[in-house]
This record gives structure tokens, C-alpha cells and sequence, in this order.
């Protein structure tokens, strides 16, 4: 049978509204067409008590399989509503780096009575790879990958790729290693392995040179050699050169993908450790420091208006527009600043593009500028019918755009070049400083035009 994306998307669709319906044999034989990452993502979108009853009524290993997409926060929910027998039975099944991430989340005591249940060599695997720490690449690396000596015959190779457990069955390369310290010497991918001589040792075809990664090195830089050398895969190596896991093209995948959520998260003054699941307690934690710390930078802006309280006051209608003015800088600077941490974050641009940023900005600030400017000079124009309070309107919009379009642009290549986070010029530092550009400009000039506006 062909599956189009279509069809599908219409079998997620039935699972869904049969788990919404409570009729679990109906969605496991819906579910039968429908990959395990969409099946997770059906699985966070209905209750809970129908979540537990398809995973039990799956068979351990599928209900593992895609409980190993869930969010590990949303897992510890599910494994909290179930007896502490089927919750070991599930993660028995998981694979270890999907378990480790799970128990970094679960309390100490009930952690350890799981653990209990599980089989010591994979309980082992589970437990080193959750004590590394999160973000580094022994903390995202799989333990499982095929490895060899040197000294096999590509026909014994061959034979046992084709024997290999499930989880490493699709690997594209076979590691050659060291067998005594297990030290990395070399990768053969499967297609020198069918094109070569079954009799050859694996030394003659193999590659030496190979790109690995360290254990304690972020898991985000193996992510982007990953995309930019177009591997399929990581080999991950201790302080020995040992080989101890991989990171797959899918893993880096998901890293890149987090990165950037976390870089538009960050943008916005929110905590990229924050999710759907945190609790209100936590999440209050994180918001709320940085929204009094706004609270101090907005302070710029407010003595910004209040030295220009006498002009304000008589015009009183130049408050009207200040809000547009400063709304707008803003929006054109987190768009300059959304494009500029993308292009980072994905290699498009490097730190010595800095002034091929200024000069892009200028550009598109003094077009954008002069076009909304006017546009906003008609605007204030036919709302109050004066035109030297237009002009001044659409000045300080142009002005204020242009400067936000160039700050926006610019700030995170300084950031970068400081070894900082890009993110960490957040939107509200962002809002602020057009806010004080803008309101300084559009007050400045209604002071120098003031007897103009009052007789208009």
C-alpha cells in the first residue's frame, strides 16, 4: 500500500480522535500506519488515562519506541500514573540515551527503584550516559554502533552487519577499532564493504582519518560538523581516543532545532530550560527576574519622555503616535536580530561579515525608513490634519526604523566576537534602546518645531 503524506496525515488524525474517544483498538490499528514521532505527537494532545492504555496495549517494544519521542518531561507524567512494574517494563525497552534523559527528571528514590528492575549491563549504560553533563555529547550519544578490527575480512564484516540488533541495523558505517583499548583507527561505510573484495582485510579499505568528536565537547559543535560535512553520522571518543557512542545525522537534527527554538526563546527574555511541562512555581522563577530587570531598562525610555514633559504637554496629541513610533522600532529590530542569529547559528555568516551586515541594514533601514516614514507622515497627516506634526511623525518613525534595522542587524556579531551567546541581546535590551532612540527623536523634533505645531 503507498502512503502519501495525505493519507497519512489522515491516519494521525483517526488515532487521535479515536484515543479523544477513548476507543484504544481502534486507534492501535489507526496507529499501524503512522510513524512513532507522529504517533508521540498524537499522544501529548489526548488524555492522559487513554495515553497509558495504548502504550500498555502496544507491546513494551513499540510503546517504548515512541515514548522515546515524547518529551522527557511528559514521560515522567506518564510514568508517574502507571505502577512501577509497567513504568520498568517501558523503560526496560527504551533505548539508554532516551532513559537517561528521563532520569535526570525523576526523584532520587523512585529513580533508583527503576533502575532496580533493570538488567545490570543496560542499568549501567543508562547511568553513565545520565551522568554526563547536559549539553555535551556524551549526554545525547548512543552506545549502540557496530565496530570491528582491523584485521576481519570484509565477508565476516558483512555477515555481521547483517546479524546486528535492531538498533544499529541501519547504521551506514562500521567502526574499525583498537581490541584491546578500543581505540578509534578507522571508519568503512557499508557501500566499500559491498563494492570491496570479501577476502580483503577491513585495514585495506578503510578510512584513518575520521572526524570524531570528544565525550565532554558540546553536542551542538558535532551537530553542525555533522550538517556542514554532510556525515551520517558521529563517532563520540573519551580522554583515550576510546570510542563510547555516536551522534546520528537525526540526532543532530533535533539539536539544530532545539538551538534555534532556544535562540528565539532567549530572544525574548523567556529561559530556553522553560517548557509546556515546567511547573508555575519554576517557570515564575525564570520569568520573573528578567522581567523586573525590564522594568530598570524601560527606566531609560521614561526619563527620555519625562525631560520633554513641557512639550508633551503643550501638544498634548504628539503622545498619541509615541507609541507607534517606539512599536515599530522594535518590530524592524527583531526582525534584523531574528535573521542575523539564524544566519549564525546556521553558518551562513561569520563574525569578519560584520560590516557586510552594517552595509545590508543601511540599505534596507534607508529604504524601509524613507517608505514607512511617508507613509506614516500621510497617516498623522489626515488624523489630525497638521502637517508640520506629519513631517516631524514620519521623521522620527524613518530615523527609528533605519537605526533599529542596523542595531538589530549588527549587535549579535559583537556579541559573538565576545564569545557570548548572540541571544543574550534579547528582545526587550533590543525594544528599549529603539524605544529611547525613537521617543528621543520624536520629541526632540516636536521641541525644535514646537511654535509650528501649536499654531498648526
Amino acid at each position: 500500500m503507498l502512503l502519501v503524506a495525505s493519507s497519512m496525515h489522515d491516519y494521525a488524525e483517526q488515532t487521535q480522535q479515536f484515543l479523544i474517544e477513548g476507543d484504544i483498538k481502534a486507534a492501535l490499528k489507526a496507529a499501524r500506519n503512522v510513524s512513532a514521532l507522529r504517533t508521540s505527537q498524537v499522544l501529548t494532545r489526548v488524555p492522559l488515562e487513554n495515553v497509558i492504555a495504548f502504550l500498555l496495549q502496544s507491546g513494551w517494544e513499540k510503546a517504548a519506541y515512541v515514548a522515546g519521542y515524547l518529551p522527557p518531561a511528559f514521560t515522567v507524567t506518564l510514568l508517574g500514573q502507571m505502577s512501577e512494574d509497567d513504568a520498568g517494563s517501558l523503560l526496560a525497552e527504551m533505548a539508554p540515551e532516551k532513559f537517561a534523559d528521563v532520569l535526570k527528571l525523576l526523584p532520587e528514590a523512585y529513580a533508583s527503584r527503576l533502575l532496580d528492575q533493570m538488567d545490570p549491563v543496560y542499568r549501567q549504560r543508562v547511568m553513565q550516559l545520565a551522568e554526563y553533563p547536559e549539553g555535551t555529547a556524551g549526554s545525547v550519544m548512543s552506545p549502540n554502533f557496530l565496530t570491528v578490527d582491523a584485521d576481519s575480512h570484509i565477508s565476516e564484516v558483512i555477515e555481521a552487519v547483517r546479524l546486528a540488533p535492531a538498533e544499529v541495523e541501519r547504521t551506514a558505517y562500521v567502526f574499525v577499532l583498537h581490541p584491546e583499548t578500543q581505540r578509534l583507527e578507522g571508519v568503512v561505510s557499508l557501500r566499500e564493504l559491498m563494492l570491496g573484495d570479501p577476502k580483503a582485510k577491513v585495514r585495506n579499505v578503510m578510512t584513518s582519518d575520521v572526524f570524531a568528536i570528544a565525550v565532554d565537547e558540546p553536542a551542538l559543535e558535532a551537530a553542525r560538523r555533522i550538517r556542514s560535512r554532510r556525515l551520517k553520522m558521529m563517532p563520540v571518543v573519551d580522554e583515550q581516543q576510546a570510542m563510547v557512542g555516536i551522534i546520528s545525522i537525526g540526532q543532530s537534527m533535533d539539536l539544530l532545532a532545539h538551538e534555534l527554538a532556544d535562540e528565539f526563546v532567549a530572544m525574548n527574555a523567556a529561559s530556553p530550560d522553560e517548557s509546556f511541562y515546567t511547573p508555575p512555581r519554576q517557570a515564575v522563577k525564570k520569568r520573573l527576574p528578567w522581567m523586573a530587570a525590564n522594568i530598570f531598562l524601560n527606566l531609560g525610555a521614561v526619563a527620555v519622555i519625562s525631560s520633554f514633559e513641557n512639550t508633551i504637554v503643550q501638544v498634548a496629541i504628539l503622545a498619541a503616535f509615541l507609541p507607534m513610533i517606539t512599536d515599530m522600532g522594535g518590530n524592524v529590530g527583531i526582525q534584523a536580530l531574528s535573521v542575523s542569529i539564524r544566519s549564525i547559528a546556521l553558518g551562513e555568516a561569520r563574525l569578519i561579515d560584520f560590516w557586510k551586515a552594517v552595509r545590508k541594514e543601511l540599505v534596507i533601514g534607508l529604504f524601509n525608513g524613507v517608505a514607512l516614514g511617508a507613509l506614516f507622515c500621510v497617516v498623522a497627516y489626515v488624523l489630525q490634519g497638521n502637517v508640520i506634526l506629519g513631517v516631524v511623525a514620519g521623521i522620527a518613525l524613518g530615523i527609528n526604523v533605519l537605526v533599529a534595522g542596523v542595531v538589530g542587524g549588527t549587535m549579535p556579531f559583537l556579541i559573538k566576537r565576545m564569545g557570548k551567546d548572540p541571544a543574550l541581546m534579547t528582545g526587550p535590551i533590543l525594544t528599549t534602546i529603539t524605544d529611547i532612540t525613537g521617543v528621543t527623536i520624536y520629541l526632540g523634533l516636536a521641541t525644535l518645531f514646537l511654535s509650528s505645531l501649536m499654531v498648526g
